[in-house]
């Protein structure tokens, strides 16, 4: 869950970036710059820098890319999301997958952590961008990612 957006402690600030609530910190620390969107040590961060802010962030990778054969049926070729990059938050998350653009692919499933696309029949080439939401807590944060499968003749 974000930290306060009203009165704010420390302790608020450890439990968002995982840490105990009693763990040694400081305004100069790595995570608490990081958190406060303040970089450069020196540069001076106050609590007011930490209010609503959230350490959960998802990074996917840029694309999904499946190829299919001469040989093969289109209905079970596939594109697999690579494996995200997911930090902050309680530690659990959940997914939720929505189509931004296209019409061609099929999800195996619009709540898993890295679905599969399904081509319904053959399209050399067709691109789709599909949006992740993660959410930890009260926290959610998006992701788009480009599916395509593209034709292979041998």
């Amino acid at each position: 869950m974000p930290t306060p957006t009203g009165t704010i402690s420390l302790n608020d600030v450890n439990i968002e970036l995982g840490r105990s609530s009693g763990a040694n910190i400081n305004m100069n620390d790595s995570a608490v710059r990081t958190l406060a969107g303040v970089g450069g040590s020196g540069t001076i961060i106050t609590m007011n820098d930490l209010r609503g802010k959230s350490s959960l962030t998802v990074n996917y990778p840029a694309a999904a890319t499946g190829v299919f054969y001469g040989s093969d049926y289109c209905g079970y070729v596939d594109a697999q999301v690579g494996v995200p990059t997911i930090s902050g938050g309680n530690g659990t998350y959940s997914y939720s997958w929505q189509r931004i653009s296209g019409s061609i692919f099929t999800i195996s499933s619009s709540t898993a952590q890295r679905p599969y696309w399904y081509a319904t029949f053959c399209n050399d080439g067709a691109t789709e961008v599909w949006r992740v939401t993660v959410t930890s807590g009260s926290t959610s944060v998006t992701d788009d990612v480009s599916v395509s499968l593209s034709y292979y003749t041998y």
